[in-house]
């Protein structure tokens, strides 16, 4: 039909989208209320198709909020306002509907008689099996549902039927209701193995095509099938429940923002309106202003360029200012320059002294046997000696660039080192030496800064040791106590008095003890030994 809407009618049939919208959402009273609404202006501008259309969503709206009787009144309106509707194409189609609606609600009622004989009078109205097949199967499974609760095993055949019809369409929507119907069927006859077949069947196909109502069903059915598995369908069902209320809820706060925002966007265009008035009336009010704003920019221009004269000013007092600080700057820089090169000449005595000198001492002793001893195996021994000063004149090279990595960086266990420099003394003294050693320590995380400085330190006591002490044993021990390092060097030497003045060497140790934040103490005794332990905190 070629019909032409005017502005009116348009907007009466976007209302009752709206309306089917809310619907959809199950906001059934507020569907309600919008369509009554329509309804009367539908039939006051003789809309004949909205009017049918009206009656329907009332009546599945009554249906929605278990108003039957309501929902069956409405149901028989849109009926018999079909009969208006000869003209149009889907005529019997139009008629058939509300007895097929009627028939639902009077299975809900579980009054299946009369759903029987309401499904029978809508199938009557056409032959939409061949005519139109998609309603034929929804009208034959609401007539062999309630065939089946009334106890007609004939219902079999229909489900079978309609199944082979929504298969043959590819409709999932028919193939799922008869799923359903034959899952219902075979589980209230007992034959579990077919119900949880079809009922399986319908939730996967449910949840695949995301037909939650459908899915919801299936696992009901399921429940109530696979009892060993039926709890594990329950908090499926409760969860799938929960989770399509909370979509419901928000779909609805959506729908209801966007109808507030639509509201807002008439107001605003109203106040547009009102603002333009405003504007034409402002006009010369602003000629006004304008002219009152040039006045007043000259007037800001004047102040301004005075000010940034005062500015300039001001620049060059605070520019004098900063050359001073300037040159007081340069002045402390160079101070700390001079400071730096004094710190370094002291670190390289250190190194020279602790490094270079303890290993040319030891070397020169390991040579000192070559005049007690000429054989062969004595001079290989020794020969070995002489291949260390060529390593010792690397270091003195390489001292200059960086005196902190250059012996650690390619070393990876720091006990070994200890335990070389025991070893070399070993070769030239009879001093029995014990070293214990903390296994719980990662000497690979400790800073090489820190590794270097208790090698020195080490080296340096081992050195006095062999001097002066005449020590026949020594202890080292490495452990590692709470949040510290805690190294001890002990000797049975012939030790001394406290109040000896101590070298240059054990001046360093000291030093080097500060530089990396550790407690150098020597304790000491005539006839006692010596005992210097070092405290580093981690």
């Amino acid at each position: 039909m070629n019909k032409k809407f005017n502005k009116n009618e348009i907007n009466l049939r976007v209302a009752h989208n709206k309306a089917c919208i809310l619907f959809y959402e199950k906001n059934f009273s507020q569907c309600e209320v919008n369509e009554v609404g329509i309804v009367k202006e539908a039939i006051k501008k003789n809309d004949l198709r909205l009017v049918y259309d009206c009656y329907l969503i009332l009546g599945m709206a009554s249906r929605g909020m278990q108003n039957y009787e309501t929902a069956i009144d409405y149901y028989n309106k849109a009926y018999f306002q079909a009969e208006k509707l000869k003209n149009y194409p889907q005529y019997k189609l139009l008629k058939a509907q509300p007895l097929n609606y009627i028939a639902l609600v009077l299975q809900k009622q579980h009054k299946y008689r009369d759903a029987i004989v309401y499904s029978e009078k809508a199938l009557s109205q056409d032959d939409f099996k061949t005519n139109d097949p998609v309603s034929y199967v929804y009208f034959t499974n609401a007539l062999a549902y309630s065939k089946f609760k009334n106890n007609d095993k004939s219902c079999l055949d229909i489900f079978k039927s309609s199944l082979k019809i929504g298969d043959s369409l590819e409709n999932f929507h028919m193939t799922l209701t008869s799923k359903l119907y034959l899952s219902e069927y075979y589980f209230h006859y007992k034959n579990n193995s077919l119900a949880k077949k079809y009922a399986i069947e319908a939730y996967e196909a449910s949840h695949t095509n995301k037909i939650c109502e459908d899915e919801l069903k299936a696992l009901e059915l399921l429940a109530d099938i696979d009892t060993t598995k039926s709890t594990y369908y329950r908090e499926k069902y409760i969860a799938l429940s929960d989770s399509l209320q909370n979509v419901e809820r928000a779909t609805r706060n959506k729908f209801a923002r966007i109808e507030f925002e639509t509201d807002e966007i008439t107001t605003e265009k109203k106040l547009v309106e009102a603002e333009k008035e405003r504007i034409s009336a402002q006009r010369w009010l602003f000629l006004g202003t304008g002219l009152f704003s040039v006045i007043a920019l000259i007037l800001l221009y004047i102040v301004k360029a005075q000010r940034t004269k005062n500015k300039e000013l001001q620049y060059l007092q605070e520019q004098q200012q900063a050359n001073e600080e300037i040159y007081k700057l340069m002045l402390g820089q160079q101070q700390k320059l001079e400071e730096g090169k004094q710190f370094e000449k002291k670190r390289i005595s250190r190194e020279l002294h602790d490094g270079i000198m303890g290993k040319l001492t030891a070397i020169r002793l390991n040579l000192f046997v070559l005049q007690k001893r000429d054989d062969p195996e004595t001079i290989a021994k020794c020969v070995t000696h002489v291949n260390e000063i060529q390593e010792i004149e690397k270091e003195i090279r390489k001292i200059a660039h960086d005196l902190n990595n250059n012996m650690f960086s390619n070393q990876s266990d720091f006990t070994v080192m200890v335990d070389n420099l025991v070893e070399n003394i070993k070769e030239h003294s009879t001093i029995d030496f014990q070293i214990f050693t903390d296994e719980s320590i990662d000497w690979l995380s400790v800073n090489n800064n820190v590794k270097m400085q208790v090698y020195r330190i080490l080296q340096e006591s081992l050195q006095n040791i062999e001097k002066y002490a005449q020590a026949q044993k020594v202890s080292i021990s490495m452990l590692k106590e709470d949040n510290s390092l805690a190294i001890k060097v002990t000797d049975d030497g012939i030790g001394f008095s406290g109040k000896t003045k101590g070298g240059i060497g054990l001046k360093n140790m000291k030093e080097r003890a500060l530089e990396i934040g550790g407690i150098l103490k020597v304790k000491s005794e005539p006839g006692k030994g010596t005992q210097i332990s070092l405290i580093i905190p981690t």
